[in-house]
């Protein structure tokens, strides 16, 4: 991972964590939230690849690949459905301490989701980078 994707990550954890009303002294230390949201923000891509990885032919470029995701990644975050929101907080019930997941799993995921929305193709394509399985 070179250090533009290192900045494009950490710039969309960033944007996650400000959509949240978790005070900068609960934001469990920044640099480890911005490592935390970072790690189940490219978990839930992996969690796409390996639901569409039987949409993706194996002559499809990456580029099919980054149009799939971003579609899919807009139409989770504005549909909100239940198993959308299911695989999410099962994401947030590994990566956060019980306490932790209590405080602020409802949070994190609306803001994750809300970010979702509204996610460029620049950020598609940086998650889709360092997500690939």
């Amino acid at each position: 991972m070179n250090n533009e994707n290192k900045e494009k990550l950490k710039a969309l954890a960033i944007k996650i964590l400000n959509k949240t009303t978790i005070s900068q002294d609960e934001k469990f230390g920044s640099v480890i939230a911005i490592l935390m949201i970072i790690s189940i923000v490219l978990t839930l891509v992996r969690v796409l690849q390996e639901c569409n990885k039987n949409k993706l032919s194996t002559d499809c470029d990456a580029q099919d690949k980054y149009n799939l995701y971003g579609a899919n990644i807009k139409e989770y975050s504005l549909r909100r459905g239940w198993f959308t929101k299911m695989r999410i907080k099962k994401v947030l019930r590994r990566e956060l301490s019980k306490e932790d997941y209590q405080k602020y799993s409802f949070e994190l995921l609306n803001a994750i989701l809300d970010t979702g929305e509204k996610v460029t193709e620049d950020e598609i394509i940086t998650l889709v980078e360092n997500a690939n399985v």
